[in-house]
């Protein structure tokens, strides 16, 4: 099927692209752990029971990161705990209860560089087949809308 997308035009004043169009993708249904653990299965000699103990057993993901660790999932990539804060002007006026603005989960395909002009491959992210949903008209306006799940609006 591969990756779905749709133009959105920037209506931000303050942007400096304001006005002009940009893809966007329009996400899929939402794919929970059993049918993971179904199509690991499928695909696999690994029974449907023993991938769901190991997805479960992921939890420890979850408590390396608020330990401040890098978890490194081999080819599936890295993970790793980043925050957003406020700037403030001297290191004495930081407060984390009132400059830190949340703690969020970065992650990072796994990859290797090239010899050949030292760019990065992913293997998430390559040879990725690109479908554009959303028809224009003659003006360049959206005839149809697509949602998330791919419904017409």
């Amino acid at each position: 099927m591969g990756l779905q997308f749709t133009l959105k035009k920037n209506h931000i004043k303050s942007n400096q692209a304001y006005g002009k169009w940009y893809a966007q993708v329009v996400r899929g249904t939402e794919i929970g752990v059993k049918e993971i653990a179904d199509r690991v299965q499928s695909h696999s000699g690994i029974s449907r029971a023993n991938v769901m103990a190991v997805i479960t057993a992921l939890n420890e993901v979850e408590t390396s990161l608020k330990d401040g660790h890098t978890v490194n999932l081999g080819e599936l990539g890295k993970f790793y705990l980043s925050i957003r804060s406020e700037c403030v002007d001297n290191p004495e006026d930081f407060s984390v209860s009132k400059h830190v603005k949340g703690v969020v989960c970065k992650y990072v395909p796994e990859g290797h560089r090239r010899t050949t002009d030292s760019s990065v491959y992913r293997s998430f992210t390559e040879n990725v087949k690109l479908t554009q949903l959303s028809e224009y008209d003659d003006t360049g306006h959206v005839k149809e809308r697509i949602r998330r799940g791919g419904k017409v609006k």
